[in-house]
């Protein structure tokens, strides 16, 4: 093989200054893809809107690879530990809004607690599976797969009603779920301070207007953080959703701490 001729210098060429940031570039992004991830799962979306148009596109491509890179360093994880899992998923899909009301979508409510929540329990150094990272929400068939093998499974929805005075907090479980459910509507409830359905939070899925619902029927539960329907109980998630994740985490870590 045969250098090119001043090949000593050759640090000074644009091409392998070029090649050697790009390779840091990467290499920071493969080593912290979470973090950025959990970052701009923080940023309101207010002030992402604000992202001029010709930086949109830079920014939207650097997160889509780090939320890549950062589902495809938690798949071998996923395979490693079979029990001990927390799932947390959200309702409906990016194909099904669920309920809307005026500019508000069901569908984006629950991704934000899903994201929430799943960061403070990976802060907790429990092993969660999620439906999606950042905005990506799968279907309720790819969310059911992911209940096998867990401690825990959580999907979060909003309710809604005709009737716009609609409020309150409920969990949707088996009968042997009962007291989880509970506990998870009161941390709920703990931040919005909005009543409790049902058997005190809880609600059997017998009873449940919606009859039987796959991912109960599973094994997992169905929390409704409140109503959607309702301007003033859906603005109050909206602004505390993190708040209501973190309330929420408590309750699932200590029940995965016992389930070990």
């Amino acid at each position: 093989m045969k250098l090119i001729d001043n090949w000593k210098e050759s640090y000074k060429l644009l091409t392998v200054k070029l090649g050697a940031i790009l390779s840091a570039f990467f290499t920071l992004l493969i080593l912290f893809s979470e973090q950025l991830v959990y970052l701009w799962n923080l940023i309101p979306q207010q002030l992402k809107d604000m992202i001029p148009d010709n930086a949109a596109a830079w920014v939207g491509g650097i997160i889509a690879i780090a939320m890549t890179l950062a589902r495809l360093k938690k798949q071998p994880e996923l395979h490693e530990q079979p029990l001990g899992f927390v799932t947390v998923t959200a309702g409906h899909s990016n194909m099904d809004p669920g309920a809307v009301n005026g500019g508000m979508k069901e569908s984006d409510f629950v991704v934000t607690i899903r994201n929430a929540l799943a960061y403070y329990l990976h802060e907790a150094g429990v092993q969660v599976k999620t439906d999606g990272i950042g905005t990506q929400n799968d279907p309720l068939s790819s969310a059911v797969k992911l209940i096998k093998g867990s401690s825990v499974s959580l999907e979060v929805h909003m309710n809604a009603a005709a009737n716009k005075s609609a409020v309150g907090i409920e969990t949707i479980s088996l009968p042997k779920d009962k007291l989880l459910a509970q506990k998870i509507s009161k941390a709920v409830q703990k931040v919005t301070g909005s009543k409790l359905r049902g058997d005190n939070g809880w609600i059997d899925q017998s009873k449940s207007a919606r009859g039987k619902l796959a991912f109960v029927e599973n094994g997992g539960l169905i929390l409704e953080v409140g109503f959607i329907s309702n301007d003033a109980e859906a603005n109050l998630i909206q602004s505390k959703a993190w708040l209501i994740a973190k309330e929420i985490s408590k309750v699932l870590i200590e029940h995965d701490k016992k389930a070990l």
